[in-house]
């Protein structure tokens, strides 16, 4: 952090700190404040304690490290067109690498305690959705930060009945936003840096009383913007819906379906060899013919979530909740543009990718209740079919869809001992044709017991999956067809305890496995019986605290994660395709947490976070790749008088980068060579005034302006590196952070 900004919040803290008479009780006021329903409103009774005011904070009921992350801080300093990255950003341990703007592209290096995207679950009202492949994620593709009503970020694997294919490193959990109890329409507008434009319009039916008080949500989005890169602009539509049907005093169905539809272009990493000549913004051109056009780097997706709910109270002691879900995605890329040149003509050709998948799956709890502990049991079930191929296509001959059939600019030549590649036959000119299919099953068993102020949770989950995959061309240069079936089945333990100590100060403990089902590229191999395929598996041991009161909200943890079964490739073959896929002893991974909000009055308070991390290969004692040594952030928020303002700077410490790693057990891992990445600080700032209105078509107003980037720090992130470091001008690649930028938004309720 630099000088100047110590300077600028030392004094921004000293100012606010003299204003502040004295500390008052908060509260009767936080009890008020909280509600129920995740419901976004324009203007709200001034949130004044540490309580009500901390951007994370965690729960003394807690069984495991994490940070909740309310719809206040969602909807009133969160630029509006942030996704769910943006959001866990806050968090302690999380890092977020975003090089188009907040929420203007993909997310590019989501990490928490240094697990990449891949190794954590996502869920949406407790459904994990993800990439079928390798359980990965794509920020912007299904649900804005405008529907999303709170965010929890689990850094552990949870209880028993914690579900989703990834519990290995934790879990990021959305919470759809709830339905108004009063009829009202609420536009938003935003306006911001790189001609970005975003309207959303939410209309809430109130309660319909000739409905048994049924209550619905209804919204639509339009999301466009030029983007930070150059020639890198996104167009997103977002369509939400949400309804809530009780159908007794205990019985509620809940209907709820999400669609999105998104193009953008999509640029790669840069060089500081392009960074120096064409800018730090650089990220594709109009340029006819040339590889960095647009036209020949973007993506189209589609993707919807949908799911029918019911929740209901059996009887005295028995509850249950059960919901049954769908989701789709589907991914039309162009990528890896090239130039050749036949017979003196210029063809510009490249790749056009398709990755589609539609699930299915139920999640049902069934659970009982007593005056001395809770037992519960139930079952996840998921299912989906995932058709994905890459052809190679001639820009110029054929157009951006149409497969090309000239042997003269084919990307894949045919192959001999796959005969549908032969010129003319199905597959030709493709790199891969495949389906796979996934099932997934996973039935827990779990008792939380309440003897006093310690509760104990123990829980049992049986873990199935089982992949088929029929390739009429495999993933590998070889090109070969692979038809294979694989199953996993596993029993993970789970055993969690917490103790409270007073009202206002508890205690927990956690012993518990994770896992992480395997990834389709471990079955592109010519040979899959040879491999050693199994889910990679964490042991994690965590103890933490947490402390809350009006005045002081804090929390503190300590963990040590085991982490077993690294997969690695092995020798390859003439091809240049690997033998087989190895498993490598895999890392240990510690490290401290803390986070915390200290309220100086008069609705002012301060907060801070900070992760101090290590993850080390077991065989070769490397440091793993991408695991931020540090992260903390520092912040302030005041909440008064309808004015509202938050100041965060986040920090992200230097992590490893390697050309390569081949076997983590050997010396050296395999890699040549390896560099760190620079550290940063980012700062936020958010200064919002809403106020109600009498006697008028508005009912109230909001008007926000948010700045990212505050202090216009210059950052680049390392993300790939050649083997020689006599290369690293021309070759090493960057993710390179936007500069300063601002959004100023204007919401009312109708």
């Amino acid at each position: 952090m630099s000088s100047r900004q110590i300077t600028i919040s030392l004094r921004l803290i000293t100012l606010a700190a003299s204003a502040a008479a004295s500390a008052l009780s908060h509260a009767a006021d936080f009890a008020a404040e909280k509600s129920n329903l995740l419901e976004e409103v324009e203007v709200t009774a001034q949130r004044t304690s540490a309580l009500t005011q901390a951007p994370t904070s965690s729960r003394l009921d807690a069984m495991q490290p994490q940070s909740e992350i309310g719809i206040e801080r969602i909807a009133n300093t969160m630029v509006p067109t942030a996704d769910y990255a943006t959001i866990a950003n806050l968090a302690p341990g999380v890092s977020n690498v975003e090089t188009n703007g907040p929420g203007l592209s993909e997310s590019k290096h989501l990490t928490m305690r240094g697990f990449d995207d891949a190794s954590y679950n996502v869920t949406y009202d407790g459904i994990p959705f993800g990439d079928q492949n390798d359980w990965s994620h794509h920020s912007t593709s299904y649900f804005p930060a405008k529907v999303v009503g709170k965010m929890v970020v689990d850094r552990g694997p949870g209880t028993a009945s914690t579900i989703g294919q990834a519990t290995f490193g934790g879990t990021i959990a959305m919470y759809s936003k709830d339905p108004r109890e009063d009829m009202v329409f609420v536009p938003t507008l935003s306006r911001g840096s790189w001609d970005t434009s975003l309207s959303h319009f939410e209309f809430n039916t109130g309660r319909i009383a000739e409905l048994n008080n049924a209550t619905g949500i209804v919204s639509f989005q339009r999301m466009t913007t030029d983007g930070y890169r150059t020639a890198s602009d996104m167009k997103r539509d977002t369509y939400y819906l949400k309804f809530l049907q009780p159908l007794s005093e205990s019985t509620t169905i809940t209907l709820l379906s999400s669609y999105n539809k998104i193009r953008f272009s999509n640029p790669g990493t840069v060089t500081q060899a392009q960074i120096d000549t064409l800018g730090r913004n650089y990220g594709l051109s109009d340029t006819p013919f040339a590889t960095d056009n647009r036209l020949y780097n973007y993506q189209e997706k589609v993707a919807d979530f949908e799911y029918v709910g019911i929740d209901s109270k059996l009887s005295d002691n028995w509850e249950l909740s059960n919901k049954v879900y769908t989701y789709y995605y589907d991914n039309q890329s162009r990528e890896a543009p090239k130039v050749k040149t036949v017979s003196g003509v210029l063809n510009n050709i490249g790749s056009f990718k398709v990755n589609r998948y539609r699930n299915y799956g139920d999640y049902l709890v069934l659970s009982r209740k007593d005056s001395i502990g809770t037992f519960k049991t139930g079952m996840w079930f998921d299912y989906t079919r995932n058709p994905r191929f890459l052809y190679g296509l001639n820009y110029t001959n054929t157009g951006d869809t149409a497969t090309d059939l000239s042997s003269a600019t084919v990307l894949f030549a045919p192959v001999a001992a796959n005969p549908l590649t032969a010129v003319g036959a199905q597959d030709y000119n493709y790199s891969y044709d495949m389906v796979e299919w996934a099932r997934a099953s996973q039935g827990f068993a779990e008792y939380e017991w309440h003897p006093g102020a310690l509760t104990v949770n123990a829980g049992l989950k049986y873990f199935k999956f089982k992949r088929d995959i029929e390739a009429t061309v495999n993933g590998t240069k070889a090109r070969l067809p692979l038809y294979y079936s694989h199953t996993d089945t596993k029993t993970l333990g789970y055993l969690s305890a917490n103790y409270l100590f007073a009202p206002t100060w508890s205690a927990y403990a956690q012993v518990a496995q994770g896992m992480l089902s395997p990834n389709l590229n471990q079955f592109y191999v010519d040979t899959p019986s040879n491999n050693t395929i199994k889910p990679a598996e964490t042991m994690n041991y965590q103890v933490g605290t947490v402390y809350q009161t009006d005045r002081f909200n804090a929390d503190a943890d300590v963990y040590y994660i085991d982490f077993k079964n690294y997969a690695y490739k092995g020798p390859t073959n003439s091809a240049g395709d690997p033998l087989y896929i190895g498993l490598a002893q895999g890392a240990k991974y510690q490290g401290v947490e803390f986070q915390g909000t200290y309220s100086l009055g008069n609705g002012l308070s301060v907060y801070g976070n900070y992760a101090m991390a290590s993850a080390k290969f077991k065989g070769s004692n490397l440091d793993v790749p991408t695991v931020p040594k540090n992260t903390a952030a520092l912040g302030l928020v005041y909440d008064n008088g309808g004015f509202t303002t938050a100041l965060t700077d986040k920090f992200v410490d230097s992590w490893a980068v390697y050309d390569t790693i081949t076997n983590p057990d050997v010396a050296g891992g395999g890699a040549t060579r390896r560099a760190d990445s620079d550290k940063y600080w980012l700062a936020d700032w958010s200064l919002g005034y809403s106020a109600k209105v009498s006697n008028s078509f508005f009912q109230s107003y909001k008007l926000r302006l948010q700045v990212s980037n505050l202090f216009n720090n210059k950052v680049q992130v390392l993300n790939g590196i050649d083997a020689s470091a006599v290369n690293a001008y021309t070759k090493d690649a960057f993710n390179v952070l936007p500069d300063r930028n601002y959004f100023l938004t204007l919401s009312g309720e109708l």
